[in-house]
C-alpha cells in the first residue's frame, strides 16, 4: 500500500515472467479440478494437488494421520484418477504433510493446558525415594518433579 493507493506488482514484472505465471496458474487450477472430479469426501478436503509432472502427482496433506492414510490408499487413489484421461499416465503418488503455518509475530500462540497428574500419594513416595538412589541427576529430576506431582485430593484422603 503506498499513499496513492495500491498498486499493480504485476506492472513492475516482465512480460515473460507473467506469462509463465499464468500458465503454471493454469496448470495448477486444471489440476486441481481434476483432482476434486477424481476423489470424494473427506480425501478432498485434507489433501491437495502440488504438481503432476512426468506421471508423478505431489500431494499435500493437512496432517500426517491424513498423509498416511493417502499413502495406505494409494493404489485405490491412482485406479481413480487413472479414469480420468487427465491421469493417464499416473505411475507415483508423492505425500508431503503441509508445514505448520507460522504465527504473525503479533499473533497469539495456542498456549496447552497442562492438567494435574493423578499419582496416588503412596505411588509418589515410591517414586520419590527410587529417584533419591539415581545417580543421573536429569533422570533424578525429572522423577523428583513427576513425584511432586501427585493428586492432592489423594493426600487429603490419606
Amino acid at each position: 500500500m503506498t499513499r496513492n493507493g495500491p498498486r499493480n506488482a504485476g506492472t513492475h514484472l516482465p512480460t515473460e515472467i507473467l506469462k509463465r505465471a499464468g500458465v503454471h496458474m493454469d496448470k495448477l487450477s486444471s489440476l486441481l479440478s481434476h483432482w476434486k472430479a477424481g476423489l470424494g469426501e473427506p480425501l478432498v478436503s485434507h489433501s491437495f494437488p502440488v504438481s503432476y509432472l512426468n506421471g508423478r502427482l505431489s500431494l499435500r496433506a493437512d496432517t500426517s494421520a491424513w498423509a498416511s492414510r493417502l499413502r495406505h490408499s494409494q493404489a485405490e487413489i491412482m485406479k481413480e484418477l487413472r479414469d480420468d484421461p487427465y491421469f493417464h499416465d499416473l505411475r507415483e503418488l508423492y505425500v508431503r504433510v503441509l508445514p505448520e503455518r507460522a504465527h504473525a509475530p503479533n499473533e497469539k500462540k495456542r498456549q496447552s493446558v497442562s492438567l494435574p497428574s493423578r499419582i496416588p500419594a503412596s505411588a509418589a513416595h515410591l517414586i520419590q525415594s527410587v529417584a533419591d538412589d539415581i545417580l543421573d541427576p536429569a533422570l533424578r529430576r525429572s522423577l523428583i518433579r513427576l513425584a511432586g506431582a501427585r493428586d492432592k485430593s489423594a493426600t487429603a484422603k490419606s
